[in-house]
Parts: structure tokens; sequence; C-alpha cells
């Protein structure tokens, strides 16, 4: 299975929630832990995950946008 890197990390899209209707996932947020740098280049190419536009921020991190 060919793997892709994100600059930033993967996050899931509406048609990623609109098939997996049975799973808890949600558009916009990261993907599971295991491919949120790295994923299948299938997903991408189906538009099941694109990349996110902010880096994550760790919890209990303050965040600043000037």
């Amino acid at each position: 299975m060919t793997q892709i890197e994100a600059k930033t990390h993967w996050e899931w899209t509406e048609k990623a929630v609109e098939e997996n209707k049975f799973q808890s996932i949600v558009a916009g947020t990261p993907v599971w832990d295991n491919y949120k740098k790295k994923a299948p280049k299938r997903w991408l190419d189906e538009g099941l995950i694109r990349e996110a536009k902010k880096p994550l921020m760790p919890a209990g991190q303050a965040t600043f946008d000037f």
C-alpha cells in the first residue's frame, strides 16, 4: 500500500463522513492517530482525506493568531 505524507496532518472530508455513517468521524477533524502524518494514497485519491491548512496544537496549549 502506497503511503503519502502530509506537511501538517490529514483530516476527514465530508465524503468520508457520508461513506462511513456507522463510525463516529466528523469532517475537518484529524484522521486516526496512526494515519495523521502518513496515510494511504488511495484515501486521498478517493477524496476521503485532505491536508489540513493549520497544524494541530496540543491540548492545553494556548495559541494566538496575530
